[in-house]
């Protein structure tokens, strides 16, 4: 029935929907429709109203960028090149330093998308199970809390509908009274789905420096 009736469908309207489909299809990359774990994001990580950071994230690649001693300061990892770049854009400088595995952009946050509770408590020695669900945003997102060694608490929200990545972590400890009380509350917001792969390039014409502290210097 559905074939026949398109048969019959005037030239022009089956034209128009073979040209919203390829247009879609290109748009999509032909792949189907972009996805954190295939074409990772942008987003702001927050840690306060007033310390926040830009991310970009592309499997193994990540990218961090803010203000640091009074000036932008970006941060480029690379595994696979075995590479890590930081540089400021005011000054123009980069420094390149070899990238150690133990090395994370963002201690503690876990910014790649498929978020593992078992791996994740495994690596702090806690002890982690789900909780009830929450929205975070406009994410569904399921939670799971980690108690870790020194009595500390972490509970960890996962969006679901972005490819398992951590929205948000919060940190608590207990006071004298032996209660919970907070301590941090770190934030991933405004995700957009992709991340073009030459924000994890080094800048070009940039001034090698050979250390930290050269680099600081204005």
């Amino acid at each position: 029935m559905f074939a026949t009736t398109f048969q019959r469908t005037p030239f022009t309207f089956r034209k128009a929907l073979l040209l919203v489909a390829a247009a879609w299809a290109a748009a999509c990359g032909g792949d189907g429709p972009s996805t954190v774990a295939k074409d990772g994001y942008r987003a702001t990580l927050a840690f306060s109203s007033d310390d926040r950071y830009a991310v970009a994230v592309r499997g193994e690649s990540k990218r961090v960028e803010g203000d640091i001693e009074g000036s932008r300061l970006v941060k480029i990892v690379r595994p696979d090149l075995g590479k890590v770049w930081q540089f400021r854009p005011d000054t123009e400088k980069v420094l390149e330093t070899p990238w150690n595995r133990t090395e994370e952009i963002v201690p503690g946050y876990p910014l790649e998308p498929g978020f593992d509770p078992a791996a994740y408590a495994e690596r702090f020695g806690g002890q982690i199970e789900q909780i009830a669900d929450a929205t975070h945003g406009l994410h569904p997102a399921e939670r799971h809390s980690m108690i870790l060694p020194s009595g500390d608490a972490v509970v960890v929200w996962v969006a679901r509908d972005l490819d398992r990545l951590v929205v948000r972590v919060e940190h608590t400890k207990k006071d004298g009274n032996d209660e919970y009380q907070p301590f941090t509350d770190t934030q991933l917001l405004d995700v957009k789905v992709g991340a073009k792969p030459d924000l994890f390039e080094p800048p070009k014409g940039f001034h090698p420096v050979k250390s930290y502290e050269e680099l600081s210097r204005k």
